[in-house]
């Protein structure tokens, strides 16, 4: 049966669904929801969508063509895959703790569906009641974790509960018979699927023409995803999307689900759009569209123009969503009169500078959000024969490409390795819950286990206990080093009073302490996770004569959170980091000497005193320290900055002028230096 005309051609209102940063719906213990709020990050230009004409229209280009049919054909041989783990982030997740995901579906029919939140919290209760009836002793049922997908309410449980909540399938609950059964992604998108087209065996043809359309809706070279005027499209008409308001509430999540499908990696989605427009579809609230922000939380630019949005409210679910976002266009709405319109849109897109085609933030004002009361200083990486730098540039390779190898050369009888998880840290807001499957049985979380054995079995000493639990880990892959220093952030320091191996000193002997905070892709099942980790070595002279040995080793895991809040607020010269100004990685030649892994910036006690004969010859000046006076001279009378600051320049970029200077530039314009770079006014 046909709607009226009025209700046709747009995209409508399903219902109201209060979500969290993930897209699912977090219960604390009296049921309320938690907001979660992500980190600011650093911003982009303003501008309208990149290749979108008025109302969010793409313009055309000869070169489209080609790109759109070649993702046509990419996402195509996804979708006819035999695989059955089909890359859907949003469902492929695992959440913390390994809980398990299960589908419950039949509620929407029951009389709970009329209350304010669609029956969403009476069902939650309904469902741990049942499983507390089934349990005799020990610790109580609750679903703490849950998210709706359009008819389906998917709940997050602890693996003890997984047999309760399946004798849960075909009870009643508030007058509809409920169907209960195990979560996976596969079973997942088909029900989406048969939602959209109920004819039977129809699934893989929808997928087919669901492929098309975002085909021809896609962009490469702009990397725009054009999902305006939905309501016009005949290939929609055609599949009779909007014959009922049930089938077509339930397209767009279907969409949002193929497209995901066709990318191997969420690296690979991510990079692939950065604007989207939903302009003209008639929307009154995001609701419908809410998937949105879990499928493209990273895009830049987002075009809601000529919509029916009227007021905030409309747009909670999308509150503090797309962190990254830099434009919104939302012309043609009533929401935009409101008084408390620009300021909402401010409070809940951190990094926003182009509101409605208006500026309304600088990027510096962006960044001047992320100062804290304590600046971000660089690293100190204070190194002796470069023994800290040629082990972190030999370690990671080994680490991710021979660990038995690797343990064999750094590790001996009596070192020790303790690896932990930390399941509370924050994550970044376009980060994947990964689970924690293969490390808990292996990590000594000291505040979480108590009895001394378990504390005593899970520090692994020797070559064959660290052997085994290197391999027991999954397989890894670390960013290199020179190429994206960005990533890491690596501190050296001495320390004396270590244990000497061969006996021979009563008061010990010196070695260095390295703490490397960075990320890692690993590989579990066939999907790749990005975490991030710290680890925290002490190394000391080994028992042979030249040998390093790790003495000991504090290995911390947590799920990705980016690396930006390493990243110094005053850049004091910052390095020059491309493969051409740092030496590639292996064995260093000592005739040149390295810059450290990140360098430093010099500290007080390398800074030359201003003196009447710096930059003169004099007795016991070296021509190597006369001649790094002449340029640090030079390069203050050049720049007007003080000679500590030139001096840091000139050693952060091996003390080749051309580049420091090339350095100093980039950074006065970023207005990144300080006022105290500056010498002061005559």
């Amino acid at each position: 049966m046909k709607t009226s005309k009025s209700r046709r051609g747009g995209i409508r209102k399903r219902g109201p669904t209060r979500t969290d940063r993930d897209g699912d719906m977090d219960m604390d213990a009296g049921g309320s929801r938690a907001a979660k709020r992500g980190r600011t990050e650093k911003s982009g230009l303003g501008g309208r969508i990149a290749g979108a004409g008025v109302g969010g229209r793409a313009a055309g280009t000869g070169g489209r063509v080609a790109a759109r049919d070649k993702h046509l054909d990419l996402i195509q041989r996804a979708i006819s895959s035999v695989d059955p783990q089909a890359n859907i982030r949003q469902n492929n997740r695992k959440p913390p703790s390994e809980l398990e995901q299960f589908s419950v579906r039949g509620w929407k029919s029951s009389k709970a569906a009329s209350n304010r939140d669609g029956g969403v919290e009476s069902l939650i209760a309904f469902l741990e009641r049942r499983m507390n009836s089934f349990i005799k002793s020990g610790p109580r049922a609750k679903i703490t974790k849950s998210r709706v997908e359009g008819d389906t309410l998917v709940v997050f449980v602890r693996p003890d509960l997984a047999g309760h909540m399946l004798r849960i399938n075909n009870n009643t609950f508030a007058g509809a018979q409920v169907t209960v059964e195990a979560y996976t992604a596969a079973n997942a998108l088909d029900r989406e699927l048969a939602a959209v087209d109920t004819t039977p065996g129809s699934t893989a043809d929808t997928k087919t023409k669901m492929t098309t359309i975002l085909g021809k809706r896609f962009f490469p070279q702009t990397k725009l995803l054009d999902l305006s005027k939905l309501g016009e499209d005949p290939d929609l008409h055609a599949m009779g999307i909007f014959e009922s308001v049930s089938r077509e509430s339930k397209f767009f999540p279907a969409l949002m689900k193929v497209w995901e499908q066709g990318f191997k990696t969420a690296a690979e989605q991510r990079e692939a759009v950065e604007s989207v427009s939903l302009a003209e579809n008639k929307l009154t609230s995001i609701a419908p569209v809410t998937t949105l922000a879990q499928s493209f939380a990273h895009i830049k630019y987002l075009d809601l123009s000529k919509n029916n949005i009227k007021n905030g409210q409309a747009m909670f679910g999308w509150r503090w969503k797309f962190r990254d976002l830099i434009f919104l266009d939302m012309t043609g709405n009533e929401f935009c009169s409101d008084p408390n319109f620009k300021d909402t849109m401010l409070k809940w897109y951190p990094k926003l500078q182009t509101l409605n085609n208006v500026q309304v933030r600088t990027p510096e004002e962006v960044a001047a959000q992320r100062k804290t009361p304590i600046p971000v200083l660089p690293p100190h990486f204070v190194d002796s024969s470069q023994i800290g730098e040629n082990f972190v540039r030999s370690f990671f390779p080994a680490y991710d490409t021979d660990r038995n190898g690797l343990v064999a050369s750094v590790y001996d009888e009596e070192s020790t390795v303790s690896l932990n998880v930390n399941t509370t840290a924050p994550k970044a807001s376009q980060a994947e819950t990964a689970g924690w499957g293969e490390y808990i049985r292996k990590s000594r979380n000291l505040d979480k286990i108590s009895h001394l054995s378990a504390r005593m079995s899970r520090s692994y000493t020797g070559t064959e206990q660290i052997r085994e639990l290197f391999n027991a880990l999954p397989p890894t892959s670390h960013p290199d080093i020179i190429a994206k220093a960005e990533q890491w952030l690596i501190e050296c320091h001495p320390v004396s009073n270590l244990p000497d191996p061969t006996g021979q000193s009563p008061y010990g002997v010196g070695g260095l302490s390295l703490m490397v905070h960075g990320q890692l892709e690993e590989s579990v099942g066939g999907k790749v996770e990005t975490r991030s980790f710290d680890r925290t070595f002490i190394l000391g002279p080994g028992k042979a004569p030249g040998s390093i040995r790790v003495i000991s080793e504090i290995f911390c895991l947590r799920a990705y959170g980016g690396h930006e809040a390493w990243s110094p607020e005053i850049q004091a010269m910052s390095q020059d980091s491309s493969p051409a100004a740092v030496a590639a990685p292996g064995p260093v030649p000592t005739a040149a000497p390295a810059a450290p892994i990140p360098p430093t910036v010099p500290t007080a006690a390398a800074t030359p005193a201003v003196a009447s004969t710096y930059g003169l010859p004099e007795p016991g000046k070296s021509e190597a320290q006369l001649q790094q006076e002449v340029l640090v001279t030079q390069m203050s009378a050049r720049s007007g900055m003080t000679f500590e600051y030139s001096q840091m320049a000139l050693s952060g970029n091996g003390w080749d002028a051309e580049l420091a200077w090339k350095n100093f530039e980039q950074l006065k314009a970023s207005g990144a230096l300080p006022p105290t770079a500056f010498l002061a006014p005559a």
